[in-house]
């Protein structure tokens, strides 16, 4: 997988400083391309764009330069478009001083902000672009920048940033005081590492990328924070099988959880399992549930484990079970399974065989809280996935959970090395972290946030390991399909899906 590069402020300027200093690009090219971009962009969604109502905010740097860019060819397309000036016209330097000169000559209206801009200001604006501020932004957003973003945010508009939301972060997405909320973000060559985690989750918008210029050979592999997955390259990755496969091909998933009043997590494990292909699924359950958690779904196996009737998993019913853990191909452990006192140290003994093995493993929900407290050195599996949402990622870490979410990137790495597995940081936007670096799923869906859906996403990743995929690869698609499955649900239903809809819609 290539994926597309996520990058920090520092390694755009290095791209940028590349391609004008060793390729010959000219600055100027780079701002006329990146406004083009804009408009191409603004021109398809807010189509037809001729006649349209559209005011510019412009900043004094390069980001405003390339909102100038904009606002001609709005002009040229026949939008009514005018500037917003927050800064003197004396105070453009270089590329952004030579855009205004054009204005100046294309007769584009252009007006000084006024001092307490209130949001009746853009009431006749069908469009805002934001090009105040750009990547290089600074320290907390001061007046009388911030008191404009807010009249903006404030307005009702749609909103269009140029690169980046204005006021945004665009290494940690932490907005520096106010951000602009944009309807939609056209970003320069690459994405940036802000979009993808704090405010930068809601202020970004739809987002799109503009082709500035840059030689595509060195927008293929340079440094960066992390990669963003693609449909092509990740659906590529679905197991082919020849025509007269069969079912012992394609894996035997083995979910250990349940307890008392949580029957239904581990059957909607397993049955996602199968959904993604797996050949077989069984769950490994407390005896005095086992006959609930069979009734769900015909097609999957349960084996009952002893429990001396306390309906948890008990050292004697790990005991039981690793006397059969030859026959099963992957382990999940963790949907439903539960806090009884007894189930630690089932678990210990549960893990210490499998490690033995060498076979892939999932763990999931109260399996991470017990590895948790069992801490790092537990044996796990060279092949581990693990797939903690903010909460249990911050009990793995033993921090506070606003620590995870503030680095979500360096959190699933640090994840990652602390218990040498693949971690797949769930929430908006996905972390993926593996020994070949930090992955992004491009889905920021809060129709997922529903019971059950992790024990899906738990199954979904167990199934595509055990049909042979490494680690990543399940992790990968396992993700992919199970954001797109509840974003295509989010779009057929009005009023939100369980999660059994989502595994079918697998």
């Amino acid at each position: 997988m290539q994926g597309i590069p996520i990058v920090s402020t520092e390694q755009m300027r290095l791209l940028d400083r590349a391609a004008i200093e060793q390729d010959g690009v000219p600055s100027l090219v780079l701002m006329e391309r990146a406004g083009y971009g804009v408009f191409q962009r603004v021109a398809e969604w807010f189509a037809p764009i001729a006649s349209k109502r559209v005011a510019v905010l412009v900043g004094k740097g390069n980001n405003g330069g390339d909102g100038m860019v904009v606002a001609r060819y709005l002009h040229e397309a026949g939008a009514k478009v005018h500037l917003w000036l927050a800064c003197a016209p004396d105070e453009f330097k270089g590329d952004a001083a030579l855009q205004w000169r054009i204005i100046q000559a294309y007769g584009i209206p252009a007006l000084p902000v006024p001092d307490a801009p209130d949001p009746a200001l853009f009431r006749d604006e069908d469009l805002l672009i934001d090009a105040l501020l750009g990547i290089g932004v600074r320290g907390t957003v001061s007046e009388p920048l911030s008191h404009l973003i807010g009249a903006v945010n404030r307005s009702g508009r749609p909103i269009v940033a140029v690169d980046i939301p204005s006021g945004l972060d665009a290494d940690t997405g932490v907005a520096l005081g106010v951000a602009i909320e944009a309807s939609y973000t056209v970003t320069m060559a690459l994405p940036k590492a802000g979009f993808f985690q704090n405010d930068g989750v809601r202020c970004v918008g739809q987002w799109a990328i503009a082709p500035i210029g840059i030689p595509p050979q060195r927008l293929e592999a340079p440094d960066c924070v992390a990669r963003l997955l693609t449909e092509s390259e990740t659906l590529a990755l679905t197991p082919r099988y020849a025509l007269d496969a069969h079912k012992g091909q394609r894996g035997h998933v083995l979910v250990v959880g349940g307890s008392l009043g949580m029957a239904g997590a581990p059957a909607l494990a397993a049955i996602s399992a199968l959904r993604v292909g797996a050949g077989l699924a069984t769950i490994a359950t407390p005896a005095r549930i086992q006959s609930q958690v069979a009734s769900f779904y015909p097609e999957v196996m349960t084996l009952p484990l002893p429990d001396d009737d306390t309906g948890a998993f008990t050292p004697k019913g790990a005991q039981w079970l690793t006397e059969r853990l030859s026959r099963f191909s992957v382990l999940a452990l963790g949907p439903g399974l539960g806090q009884h006192e007894s189930t630690g140290k089932a678990v210990l003994e549960l893990l210490s065989a499998w490690c033995a093995l060498e076979r892939p493993l999932v763990i999931d929900a109260d399996g991470l809280n017990w590895l948790a407290r069992l801490g790092a050195e537990t044996p796990l599996p060279t092949h581990t996935v693990l797939t903690p949402h903010p909460g249990e990622a911050a009990r793995l870490l033993q921090i506070e959970t606003h620590q995870i979410q503030s680095d979500r990137y360096s959190s699933a790495e640090l994840i990652r090395e602390r218990y040498r597995a693949t971690c797949v940081l769930k929430g908006a936007y996905t972390v993926i972290a593996s020994e070949g670096g930090l992955w992004i799923a491009p889905f920021a869906e809060p129709s997922l946030a529903t019971g059950g859906s992790g024990d899906v996403l738990t199954g979904a990743i167990a199934g595509l390991l055990a049909q042979g995929l490494p680690p990543l690869h399940a992790s990968a698609l396992g993700v992919w399909r199970h954001g797109n499955a509840g974003r295509r649900l989010a779009c057929a239903k009005q009023h939100g899906y369980t999660a059994e809809e989502l595994s079918r819609a697998l």
